[in-house]
């Protein structure tokens, strides 16, 4: 559900986008107006007006700054100028931003407990973090969603979308709004679990309405006729292949020379793609590659380089951090076979890097990975910083 540097591939720029700053309001907070000018060519098919939420959940950036953000309850996509400038004022300290939670909270007028992060992503020119929230209650109809942006450490800003310029397209094969998962969820919650930009394209992950219902859609921007295509893996905890569950967080990438998708599942099996195999459409079964062990989901994962050689980090709902070779995918068998126990991890190796409590990861600059992270101890969330010389 994320923004990853290492996911894009450049698109022609598309014009200027109108800049606007604004002070900030008592406390280093403010409601940021992000309208761009209504003259400029509307070259990616947007215009200037209101942005009706219903909820904001994966978000990720375009190599222009174009932000991409979906609204899974109104069954949306949406692509925001969100006319960012200047830079950002973080420091070289491990603590970015501590306890993010609380200034995103004063900033929208609640307290820290009342708010849940859906995604982060950091834009690609200006460095400035961006965070999709959602209220307190936000699995029912009364939830509020919002975009923030962060450009230091008492610096937050609630972007105002009462005027911003955007262009939406709807959902391809959306769930509808009564479906529900075996397990008993409702299926529009999964519609959109996570998002990238590939090639001028958007690729979308999630619930489909198709009768195998985990999909990978591509939507060409600026947003045209969509494609859909439906996949399945084998299922190593479960022992059976699955179509119903969907990926919950995926990297595009290039493995020894093929563009591919590395995905991962709940409980929690990773899994390879062949773009090309995608883009043909259909229906299309994954190769399993690894297992990270049950009782856990990949909630992000990134691509960085480190010592010029690259790397890929996995952030997990119930592990620590792990760190994949992407020469040891290229190398790994297929997995067809469950494995013995609960919980045991298989396939891939990997290693576990010592930070629990990780939400959402982006690749931030030449020396650092940033990280959204919950203290175990005291429940707080910061912003924080790892040196990619120890990852």
């Amino acid at each position: 559900m994320r923004a990853r540097i290492a996911r894009w591939m450049a698109i022609p720029a598309a014009g200027a986008i109108a800049l606007l700053t604004l002070p900030l309001a008592p406390g280093g907070s403010t409601a940021i107006d992000a309208r761009a000018d209504a003259d400029l060519p509307d070259a990616l098919g947007m215009r200037v007006a209101a942005l009706d939420l219903q909820s904001a959940g994966a978000m990720t950036f375009g190599p222009d700054g174009t932000l991409f953000l979906a609204d899974s309850r109104a069954g949306r996509l949406h692509a925001v100028a969100v006319s960012d400038s200047g830079t950002n004022s973080f420091s070289a300290e491990q603590y970015i931003v501590p306890d993010i939670d609380r200034k995103i909270a004063a900033a929208l007028g609640t307290t820290r407990d009342q708010i849940r992060f859906r995604d982060m992503a950091v834009h690609p020119r200006t460095r400035n973090v961006y965070f999709t929230v959602a209220r307190a209650g936000d699995a029912g109809a009364d939830a509020a969603a919002a975009l923030v942006r962060v450009r230091g450490r008492d610096a937050v800003e609630v972007l105002d979308l009462a005027q911003i310029r955007h262009s939406s397209a709807a959902v391809p094969a959306a769930p509808s709004r009564d479906a529900k998962t075996p397990w008993g969820q409702p299926q529009w919650m999964l519609s959109v679990t996570d998002l990238a930009f590939v090639d001028g394209q958007l690729w979308v992950a999630g619930l489909s309405n198709e009768q195998f219902a985990s999909a990978l859609r591509r939507v060409p921007f600026p947003f045209a006729a969509p494609a859909l295509t439906t996949v399945e893996i084998y299922h190593t905890s479960h022992d059976r292949y699955e179509t119903a569950a969907p990926i919950d967080a995926f990297l595009p990438l290039t493995l020894n020379g093929e563009p591919m998708i590395l995905a991962g599942y709940g409980c929690s099996p990773i899994a390879t793609f062949r773009r090309a195999d995608l883009i043909k459409g259909g229906h299309v079964r994954g190769r399993t590659v690894a297992e990270l062990g049950g009782g856990n989901r990949p909630v992000d994962m990134i691509s960085y380089m480190r010592d010029g050689q690259p790397r890929i980090l996995i952030a997990n709902s119930d592990r620590t951090l792990m760190r994949i070779d992407p020469a040891d995918i290229v190398a790994a068998p297929e997995m067809t076979t469950p494995v013995s126990q609960a919980y045991e991890p298989a396939g891939v190796k990997y290693l576990p890097v010592a930070s629990a409590g990780v939400m959402q990861l982006d690749d931030f600059d030449g020396d650092r990975v940033l990280v959204l992270r919950r203290d175990l101890e005291t429940g707080y969330v910061h912003l924080t910083a790892l040196q990619k010389k120890w990852l």
